[in-house]
């Protein structure tokens, strides 16, 4: 299985049986999504898009998505899944957590996360759409991948994740401020129990290791974000020196990872 990360809080896997699983697609008006990567054909190949929560940069790109390939199934919580649909978004699939859904030969389960969400409606006035949720999918050949999607730290890591769908691999925001700081995120890896952890939520350091540079320029002129590769580096050290039975990969954008 591979796992690709294409953006802040995007990752996209490749299934054991050859299909694609997008996690909370950036896309629209992002400037570090590979350009390699959103080509009409990179996009077709999406059969299952799953979101975590509203928040523009976990599900601007939906749209898009859809638009090359009506076919693909979006996954969302109840509320939000609603407004995808009133919206014209065809191919949604409603859960909730405690749920399970069968998509493509593969198993989404609902897992809760402690975050807000919302969305930006056209009048430009923001609206709480639902609540903020995670998934552990389960792949193919039964190994399973735990995507907290953004959070704090919560006990149903351990107890919900942990000990009842022991996943190979999670994938936890480590940055702060909006999410869990490096030394929860690095309790909360322990406490799912997983053999690979993978951190996210930070932005690229030099403005040249993004797609779009001038874009990216604009982007942190409305949200200052560079500082946050330091987190990434303290929640290293604190895997490395507090948990050296779980393997911390770091994926920078763009890149990928087999497992």
């Amino acid at each position: 299985m591979r796992i690709q990360r294409l953006s802040v809080s995007t990752f996209k896997f490749h299934s054991p049986h050859g299909k694609v699983v997008l996690v909370d697609p950036w896309l629209t008006n992002d400037p570090l999504w590979p350009r390699a990567e959103r080509t009409p054909e990179k996009l077709k190949e999406i059969d299952v898009v799953a979101v975590t929560h509203a928040h523009f940069d976990h599900s601007s790109g939906i749209g898009e998505i859809v638009g090359q390939n009506e076919k693909a199934v979006v996954i969302a919580q109840y509320e939000y899944a609603m407004s995808l649909l009133q919206r014209g978004v065809k191919n949604v699939m409603m859960i909730n957590f405690g749920g399970r859904i069968d998509a493509q030969g593969m198993k989404f389960s609902m897992v809760p996360a402690f975050h807000s969400n919302s969305e930006m409606r056209p009048n430009g006035q923001m609206e709480m759409t639902g609540v903020a949720g995670g998934y552990v999918i389960e792949f193919e050949d039964g190994r399973k991948v735990y995507c907290s999607g953004d959070t704090g730290l919560t006990a149903d890591m351990k107890f919900v994740v942990g000990d009842y769908h022991k996943p190979l691999v999670s994938i936890l925001p480590v940055t702060g401020q909006l999410c869990m700081e490096p030394e929860e995120a690095a309790y909360a890896a322990n406490a799912t129990g997983c053999k690979v952890v993978i951190p996210f939520h930070d932005f690229p350091r030099d403005i040249s290791d993004a797609a779009n540079p001038e874009a990216y320029r604009e982007f942190l002129k409305r949200f200052p974000a560079q500082e946050s590769y330091r987190k990434i580096e303290r929640f290293m050290e604190i895997m490395k020196n507090e948990y050296p039975r779980i393997e911390a990969i770091y994926i920078p954008i763009g890149g990928s990872i087999e497992v």
